[in-house]
């Protein structure tokens, strides 16, 4: 089977609970992701993960013809199934050159009528997806869990993290007593400043071992956090070590992002700080998938809320 997902770390990770089902099912399963997510996953989670060479929303000639020369290397490999788990036009493009018999990827309906005629002209099974996340009442792991229910046994995704965790990690680690915040300018988008991240850092540190980390790509907003809190950001250019200090974490504290899916896939407890708009909805599809957590909007109390969600997640191991 072949599954294409062509978005961020927190959508390629919303594939766990199916591949737990596939693996289960003794399905063997290669995996499309962009660059940034090559390692998401651990080795043995899938048999191959190849990197998509086109570029998104692009609709020029040489991107299509980007996307058929993959897909006639693909086809080489005789897929019987290719699950498009991607609203991407270019994914659907790349199922239908694989020439794989069975292809299964999203329609949105009355929500977005000319792409759904154009997705069934793509595809040989549809399954309905609301256009927009206004409408969406699902965590982003069941719509994905959706596309392949009739391969697997399971009729939901599991939350068993014995399941979850070897998928993500290439070895077990070790629960720390350290509390982790994601240091990131993701938080300047949903409305808080990096003073306010600043002072965060400076509070927990006063009862609590702290790490701040950021990637490699986020040098200047760790910089400026490191200057205004006074506190070493660790810079990672390596997905591996990024998931090991998060997953053993004793809590982290990030916004909606890659790594809070990263803690809610192997366990870790969880503060995860959404916007303000749609709160609602947004906690409902990417909220932390198998880990405690508590949702927080982006609003002027949220540093004391984080206090507070804290010492409730991390009251029962103190105990």
């Amino acid at each position: 089977m072949l599954i294409i997902r062509l978005d961020g770390i927190g959508d390629a990770l919303a594939l766990t609970p199916l591949l737990a089902a596939l693996r289960d099912a003794g399905t063997t399963v290669d995996l499309v992701l962009r660059e940034p997510n090559r390692n998401v996953f651990a080795v043995s989670a899938v048999q191959s993960v190849e990197i998509a060479p086109f570029r998104l929303r692009d609709s020029s000639r040489e991107n299509a013809r980007r996307v058929d020369a993959f897909g006639e290397m693909l086809a080489a490999r005789a897929y019987a199934t290719a699950l498009v788990a991607t609203e991407d036009p270019s994914g659907y493009q790349l199922a239908r050159r694989t020439g794989a018999a069975r292809r299964v990827g999203f329609v949105n309906g009355w929500g977005k009528p000319f792409k759904t005629i154009w997705a069934h002209s793509m595809l040989t099974d549809a399954v309905y997806r609301p256009a927009g996340l206004g409408r969406s009442t699902r965590h982003e792991c069941e719509t994905l869990f959706e596309l392949g229910t009739s391969l697997v046994p399971e009729t939901a995704p599991t939350h068993d993290l014995q399941r979850l965790r070897p998928l993500v990690l290439e070895s077990d680690v070790h629960r720390s007593a350290g509390i982790v915040v994601q240091v990131t300018s993701k938080w300047e988008r949903i409305g808080i400043h990096a003073s306010d991240i600043a002072t965060l850092l400076r509070e927990l540190a006063e009862t609590h071992p702290v790490r701040a980390i950021a990637s490699r790509e986020e040098a200047a907003f760790a910089n400026a956090i490191s200057s205004l809190a006074k506190v070493n950001v660790e810079r990672f250019s390596q997905i591996e070590p990024w998931k090991e200090v998060i997953a053993s974490a004793r809590a982290l504290v990030a916004p909606d992002s890659g790594a809070t899916h990263v803690a809610g896939m192997t366990g870790t407890p969880t503060v995860a700080v959404f916007p303000q708009r749609e709160f609602a909805r947004q906690v409902t599809r990417w909220h932390p998938w198998a880990a405690p957590y508590r949702a927080l909007t982006a609003s002027s109390e949220w540093r004391q809320r984080t206090h507070r969600a804290l010492d409730e997640l991390t009251s029962s191991d103190r105990a």
